[in-house]
């Protein structure tokens, strides 16, 4: 975990170093300036030795420090040597070594390991051109391959070789334009496109045969995104609710075709082995004051494994599947809204798997379909992105939030022979929650539809999953909450919600 936190932190200081380079005339010394300024305005501590002539600038024992984050009391990012030159057009080009060293050390809490982390990143036929003004700069990157590669790891001054840890991440024909407009905030957009990239990972622990390897490999990747960084706001180690009242933003949408990973996990059960891909997939994910916004989805997704003590392999596939999110983050005094939904559409799995609760073939094994969509309004009590807030709302055990309303606009479940669609729409009051002890009152109505479940309780009896006797229940219930549908086998209910307080199903009182 610590060595996770310690890339992704130092991923973002390089892209940082990418992509904010310039500003002013674009002279080389005002490129490195303003790329320094830059990252000290965000709170990090930068230290180079600068050497230059006429037209080029060259800044080497670059060194990014970060003070504090998660298990982590300092960090420091080490770079190779970097040129700044100006080019007779006016622009500026940054050149990087074919292969640049890049070491982190991380200074853990205490309670924790240190750690020096180096890796290598050779490029080929790298160019970076800064071209534009002061106020709109335009950063235009290629290489036609690279690769970065974990080459040292040291733990507590003890070394993890190859056959406890390897990382290599590589990829081809790298093309990116990122345009940095410079105002009373920072605005970046940028578009970025990869060819083939291959990820290859590899950790054990030294003191028993625990181990996990991840082998994956994505066709093109394709980015798109736009964030916005208030001037003068320093990030590190600052909480998100007063950079996001600020006004900082971000949205960004990766695209990948073609995708297969391959997982292993050793342990002392033996090893277990999964396989999965898609034949696409998208990933969106946005935040700004107005709340976060995540968006997943993938096309024809397969997925295989060989589980530790099962003598038999499974496989299950889809032809789509997704879950999209939208939830606010800020306290309100007014409801805000948000939204829910997912889907699984056409599920299926291998015979051998139907096999082990199924075996005498009794139920339909016709693909299956899990839809939901739904939105509503909450009222934010408390900043979510406070961590000493939520713990302490946690703590007394009182809610971050107040559901106000409630929209199904779709609920579908169709397997195994049987089929349930629902909606509703129900508002809640927070101020009444005697007519329902300790819940608010709520006021509306769904609408259910059911086919096929006396078919489904049959089969169940049949197989001796579930005894007549409970069976019998069940229907005596259904016959209380569901009407006899349009169709055989099928059943409705609708059941309201009055301002009385009372409870109706299909117009009988049962509250």
């Amino acid at each position: 975990m610590l060595l996770a936190r310690s890339l992704f932190a130092s991923t973002a200081i390089s892209l940082s170093l990418m992509a904010n380079a310039a500003r002013a005339d674009l002279a080389a010394a005002d490129v490195w300036g303003d790329w320094r300024g830059y990252l000290e305005g965000l709170g990090y501590t930068v230290t180079a030795n600068e050497t230059g002539n006429a037209d080029t600038l060259s800044v080497s024992d670059i060194a990014v420090q970060v003070n504090g984050g998660p298990d982590v009391d300092q960090m420091v990012l080490r770079l190779g040597t970097l040129q700044f030159v100006e080019t007779a057009d006016g622009n500026v080009e940054v050149v990087m070594p074919a292969t640049m060293p890049i070491v982190i050390d991380v200074t853990p809490e205490k309670t924790k390991k240190p750690a020096r982390i180096e890796f290598s990143y050779t490029q080929t036929d790298q160019k970076m051109i800064v071209s534009g003004d002061a106020a709109e700069m335009v950063y235009d990157y290629t290489a036609p391959s690279f690769v970065l590669a974990l080459t040292s790891l040291l733990v507590d001054g003890t070394a993890m070789g190859q056959d406890n840890a390897r990382l290599s991440i590589s990829g081809t024909d790298i093309r990116s334009e990122t345009t940095v407009s410079l105002g009373e905030t920072r605005n970046y957009a940028q578009i970025m496109n990869v060819g083939n990239v291959v990820y290859d990972a590899f950790f054990k622990n030294p003191e028993d045969v625990e181990s996990v390897s991840i082998a994956s490999t994505v066709e093109s990747v394709i980015f798109t995104g736009t964030s916005v960084v208030p001037d003068g706001q320093t990030i590190q180690n600052q909480e998100l609710t007063p950079l996001l009242a600020a006004g900082f933003a971000f949205d960004g949408t990766f695209n990948t075709r073609g995708t297969e990973t391959k997982t292993e996990l050793v342990s002392k059960d033996g090893p277990t082995r999964l396989k999965t891909g898609s034949a696409a997939s998208t990933l969106g994910i946005a935040m700004d004051a107005e709340g976060i916004r995540y968006d997943v989805a993938a096309e024809q997704v397969q997925i295989g494994a060989e589980i530790a003590g099962l003598p038999f392999p499974l496989f299950a596939e889809m032809a789509n599947t997704g879950i999209s999110m939208r939830a606010p983050l800020l306290k309100s005094d007014d409801p805000q809204d948000f939204s829910l939904a997912f889907n699984a559409t056409d599920f299926s799995m291998s015979d051998i798997i139907w096999a082990l609760f199924d075996p005498s073939n009794q139920l339909p094994r016709d693909p299956a379909t899990v839809a939901l969509d739904m939105s509503g309004k909450a009222k934010v009590l408390a900043d979510s992105l406070d961590q000493k807030t939520m713990e302490s709302l946690a703590e007394s055990g009182s809610s971050p939030a107040e559901l106000t309303a409630l929209r199904i606009d779709k609920l579908t479940i169709d397997a195994v022979g049987a089929k349930l669609d629902a909606t509703g729409d129900v508002t809640f009051d927070n101020s009444d929650k005697t007519t329902m002890p300790g819940f608010p009152k709520p006021v509306g109505d769904i609408n259910i539809n059911l086919a096929g479940a006396n078919s489904l309780l049959d089969k169940l009896v049949a197989m001796g999953m579930l005894p007549a006797e409970q069976v019998m229940g069940a229907r005596m219930m259904m016959g209380v909450f569901a009407v006899p549908g349009d169709a055989p086998d099928t059943l409705k209910s609708n059941i309201e919600f009055n301002d009385e307080g009372q409870i109706l199903a299909n117009g009988q009182r049962i509250k």
